[in-house]
């Protein structure tokens, strides 16, 4: 009979602050969360709980009751990272290990529990080591995934263990909130009668399903061990990070990239090993005098070379100012991405592929990936909307051609234009304070406003206007105007 162990993290969010040493946990202190369109806590520290605030509680009620409240909002994605990063712990528990997100862990311990003196030992040594890491949790053990997430969430002690072929009288004692069901049907469950999971065991299946949904009895018999439901165990993530210790500190920047290159060589090994690239990598210097400095690159596309890495670093480390010197040195590869294979290319084109992507991750280093720019082409009949803006990295390097004829610069707004020689188009005008004469002239493209959209309602004319000058304009005018003034919009190569 399987066994499964249930890690329940019921302050994750808040345990990651502590961890940080977060100072604002010395007082009343709350996660909080948009629910609905209102700002509610999830999380509240012992001070905070103590002055009367409660998970599911609204951020003003609260802030009435604790006028000290400090708040921040949840952060899912550094939330996620930390699960994770337990996820790679519990192996030294498990090797059968699955996530049991936002919260939560589950492990298979089927023949792992008497290398640890049993159960319940096994429960007390991983709720010694959570908390040696700074992290609050509540262990359930059961024969079943649902019984057992059931017991760490609803159980009386921290270790709270069903004995083995016994799931049913374990649980009977247990809140029907303790199955995965939804909040709402506790409510209608509570109504009829039914407030214990024991209470469900008197009736019959097929009335509970006919009247709250089959929803109902599947959690009941998954957590009761009726309807299999096993832990399917993924391997953690593999983490690219490779760190080194010097016994004495360093402080010149041939010495500092020579620590980097033997980093990057580890790391990107790695990677290449497993056909993968990354796209960001943090560097963490520890001074011995002024302790951590993090710097970070990117790149434009899944990068696995030492040298392209060492590249990037060149500038940032030129400027990190290191006075007695450093001697604590952490390289981590993050956003991994598989590496597709694809046939070499080679010519001048190849080339120029690779000179973009080079000049979009240094300028990207640089000034930032959101800085860096590139042009790309939209379906529209509104010349100044047939392109937008995009960042250049992941960006495709192909511009396709807009089914019209359009100038390669548009001037917005367009450019007034003094004629001369009257005509349509003008024969004779002057723009910039030079004169220019129509040799041809191609026209007109009419173009209507958007009726719902609140802009220039006009009608517009656009001209092709080969001039004698050699130069190639793209001339504006609004038919049906009192004044027949003309523009220019754009130039052509």
């Amino acid at each position: 009979m399987p066994r499964i162990l249930s890690i329940w993290l019921p302050q994750l969010p808040l345990d990651r602050l502590t961890r940080q040493d977060d100072p604002r946990l010395s007082g009343p202190f709350a996660i909080i969360a948009e629910e609905k369109n209102a700002w509610r806590v999830t999380h509240a520290n012992d001070a905070a709980l103590k002055a009367g605030t409660v998970a599911g509680q609204a951020l003003a009620d609260a802030r009435a009751i604790c006028p000290d409240l400090l708040t921040e909002p949840s952060d899912p994605v550094r939330e996620d990272l930390l699960l994770r990063a337990l996820w790679r712990w519990a192996d030294g528990l498990s090797p059968r290990v699955s996530l049991d997100a936002p919260d939560g862990l589950l492990l298979d311990i089927t023949g792992c529990a008497h290398l640890f003196g049993g159960e319940a030992e096994m429960g007390r040594e991983a709720l010694t080591r959570l908390n040696d890491l700074q992290i609050q949790a509540q262990i359930g053990i059961a024969d079943t995934k649902g019984g057992a997430r059931a017991l760490a969430r609803f159980g009386p002690q921290e270790v709270s263990l069903a004995p083995a072929g016994d799931l049913a009288g374990a649980l009977a004692e247990l809140p029907i909130a303790a199955l995965d069901v939804p909040d709402k049907m506790v409510t209608e469950l509570a109504r009829a009668g039914l407030t214990t999971i024991g209470h469900l065991y008197q009736q019959k299946s097929g009335e509970l399903a006919r009247r709250f949904g089959l929803h109902l009895t599947q959690a009941l018999q998954t957590a009761t061990g009726v309807t299999p439901d096993p832990v399917t165990p993924k391997a953690a993530d593999p983490t690219y990070a490779a760190r080194m210790t010097l016994p004495e500190p360093i402080g010149f920047l041939e010495d500092l990239e020579n620590v980097l290159r033997r980093l990057a060589t580890q790391i990107c090994g790695r990677l290449s090993e497993d056909q993968r690239g990354a796209r960001r990598f943090h560097l963490t210097v520890r001074c011995v005098d002024t302790g951590d400095h993090p710097l970070s690159i990117g790149f434009a596309r899944p990068c696995s070379d030492p040298e392209a890495v060492l590249l990037q670093f060149s500038h940032p480390l030129s400027k990190l100012e290191i006075e007695y010197g450093a001697d604590w040195f952490r390289l981590v590869a993050e956003h991994i991405e598989p590496i597709r294979l694809k046939q070499g290319s080679f010519g001048e084109d190849a080339r120029r592929a690779d000179q973009r992507l080079i000049l979009i991750e240094t300028l990207g280093n640089r000034l930032g990936f959101d800085h860096v720019r590139v042009f790309r082409p939209r379906d529209h009949h509104v010349p100044e909307l047939e392109f937008g803006q995009v960042e250049a990295a992941g960006a495709e390097a192909q511009w396709h051609s807009a089914p019209r004829p359009r100038p390669i610069r548009l001037f917005t707004p367009p450019e007034f234009v003094q004629v001369e020689t009257p005509g349509r188009p003008p024969l004779n005008f002057k723009w910039r304070r030079m004169s220019f004469a129509t040799d041809r002239a191609h026209g007109p493209e009419r173009i209507t406003p958007r009726w719902y959209r609140e802009e220039d309602p006009r009608t517009r004319d656009y001209w092709t206007v080969q001039t004698d000058q050699g130069r190639r304009l793209w001339l504006l005018n609004y038919p049906g105007e009192e004044t027949e003034d003309w523009y220019v919009a754009g130039e052509f190569p």
